[in-house]
């Protein structure tokens, strides 16, 4: 049976992202501060809160055990009430082994999680799991979380479209995916663009002011770090 939770509209949520965002520009490791920003939201029976609240804490920062294990409660409750994402970070937290937690992750991916997509996609691409290595499997999953605005999913689906794995091989493709993760702000996508048009790899024509233009953006970006 679902709860009766809420789901936080997609504005108020970038509103609360952007807040999050800096109050880690002050200071990385104020879980107290990010608490304070989510917490009323999850009060009023917002699960999309629930979820986000818990993902920041346990993923980036070093809260209390007591409240780390509220954070496991909330995705918890918020994956039994069918939450996607919460589904994933349960298999992420380790709350999940082994078949059930693939399962999960399987649920969470058909259910619309850009994380779970991705990890599907890695997990079929490479084999390394109990499951088969199987290419086109992963090419379907990687679009599926490349097409939401997962970029680490756009950078390995143009590779697998640069290569011609578990695809035809399509360098107009691999070279759009590449360029929609590195204008994200991927930082291996602007690298091994510039390396694609210093060299030529891929049948790609080479090009000095592409290998530059991608070079410097990520220079730009490292200073920035």
């Amino acid at each position: 049976m679902r709860s009766l939770a809420t789901n936080m509209d997609e504005s108020k949520k970038a509103r609360l992202i952007s807040a999050t965002e800096r109050s880690f520009a002050r200071k990385r490791d104020n879980w107290r501060a990010v608490q304070r920003l989510w917490q009323p939201h999850v009060d009023r029976g917002d699960v999309d809160a629930k979820v986000c609240l818990a993902h920041l804490i346990l993923w980036y920062m070093s809260a209390p055990d007591c409240v780390n294990k509220q954070m496991r409660a909330y995705l918890r409750d918020a994956a039994q009430s069918g939450h996607a994402n919460a589904l994933y970070w349960t298999t992420r937290y380790g709350e999940k082994e082994g078949q059930e937690a693939y399962e999960l992750l399987l649920r969470a991916g058909q259910m619309g999680s850009r994380g779970s997509q991705r990890d599907l996609g890695a997990l079929y691409a490479t084999g390394d799991w109990a499951g088969p290595r199987d290419t086109a499997r992963a090419v379907y999953w990687y679009r599926l979380a490349a097409e939401r605005g997962h970029d680490d999913a756009q950078y390995n689906l143009g590779i697998m479209y640069l290569s011609g794995e578990g695809t035809d091989p399509s360098r107009e493709d691999g070279l759009s995916w590449l360029n929609r993760a590195a204008t994200q702000g991927d930082s291996q996508s602007r690298r091994v663009l510039a390396e694609i048009y210093r060299n030529g790899y891929y049948g790609v024509p080479k090009s000095i002011e592409e290998t530059k233009r991608w070079e410097h953006l990520q220079y730009v970006a490292e200073l920035k770090t």
